[in-house]
């Protein structure tokens, strides 16, 4: 046999190879499970009219339970919870992260009604979703915990809750936080990617879009100022890491996690003085308008974002 014959095999088996571990790397196929059920339905139009429904349903169940709050609660303590920035209590941000159980139940309806499947069917395979949730859950919280005890941001801890509250608040606190991030990830990565990947639309147009409506929804130049953009572009490679794990694991367990621990650090563990810190056992040494402290920060919420997705990668072996 010739050596141009030999090293044409061995290219051919390398390409093979190469192919291979290209398509381990990017293969979507277990996301076939949220599609095809989003398919029989699928269309443009739909889609719009249902994020008009959910919308509109979840804005009228939060105005009603404002309104049964304003009554039993008063108005000085809606005024409170609703100023932002501004300190907030435990009470406080159990009914604006409880809030998010009516997004639960508006999107639930809408693919009910209008897309008619089974609503469940937007997390995927329930048994499956909890064991990838609970073994994304695991390294996540193994790295968080070693980033804690090495890393240092150059930020100054103030003490919040005391810790026997904190603690005795904390199964409260993980559950309400558990409706919360359950509920975005139910919308942009259950509803809203799942409609558009069923419309047959290229993989860049159903990670992308909902990963940028998710960031547009936490630029809040109001109260963050020239950190805004920064935020919502932050929080949109947040989705876009979600959207890519939702596709390669075929639930939304990976991505449940993931918003779970990375609100657990930010909303529960270390949050701001005067903007939802309410649960936190730490506060920063710098206000949420704190634009130029704000900034500083963003590269390294990259970074562990960053760490954070490959944990998550490498839990799942996928």
């Amino acid at each position: 046999m010739k050596v141009s014959q030999v090293l044409r095999i061995i290219a051919f088996h390398a390409g093979q190879h190469h192919a291979r571990a290209v398509s381990y790397l990017m293969s979507y196929d277990p996301y076939e499970a949220l599609i095809a059920p989003a398919r029989p339905k699928a269309s443009l139009l739909r889609l719009m009219l249902g994020i008009i429904v959910t919308t509109l349903l979840y804005t009228l169940a939060l105005g009603l339970s404002w309104q049964a709050l304003i009554s039993i609660m008063g108005q000085a303590w809606f005024a409170q919870t609703m100023q932002i920035p501004g300190p907030s209590s435990p009470s406080q941000m159990f009914v604006l992260l409880g809030s998010f159980g009516f997004m639960t139940a508006a999107v639930s309806f809408t693919v009910w009604s209008l897309h008619h499947y089974n609503p469940v069917l937007l997390i995927g395979d329930f048994a499956r979703a909890k064991r990838q949730f609970l073994r994304s859950l695991g390294g996540l919280v193994a790295l968080a915990a070693a980033v804690a005890a090495i890393a240092n941001y150059g930020i100054t801890l103030l003490p919040n809750l005391p810790l026997s509250q904190w603690l005795g608040l904390l199964p409260l606190s993980l559950v309400f936080l558990l409706i919360q991030v359950s509920a975005e990830e139910l919308v942009f990565r259950g509803y809203l990617q799942s409609q558009l990947a069923a419309l047959g639309l290229h993989r860049l147009v159903w990670i992308v879009i909902p990963s940028a409506i998710f960031g547009l929804l936490h630029y809040d130049p109001a109260v963050m100022g020239a950190a805004a953009p920064w935020i919502a572009l932050s929080t949109t490679l947040f989705g876009i890491c979600a959207a890519d794990l939702t596709a390669r694991s075929g639930t939304l367990g990976p991505a449940i996690a993931l918003h779970f621990v990375w609100n657990f650090w930010t909303i529960v563990l270390i949050g701001f003085p005067d903007y939802l810190g309410g649960l936190a056992l730490f506060t920063n040494d710098f206000s949420i308008t704190d634009e130029e402290r704000l900034i500083s920060l963003v590269p390294y919420d990259a970074a562990f974002l960053l760490l954070a997705y490959l944990t998550v990668r490498i839990a799942l072996r996928r």
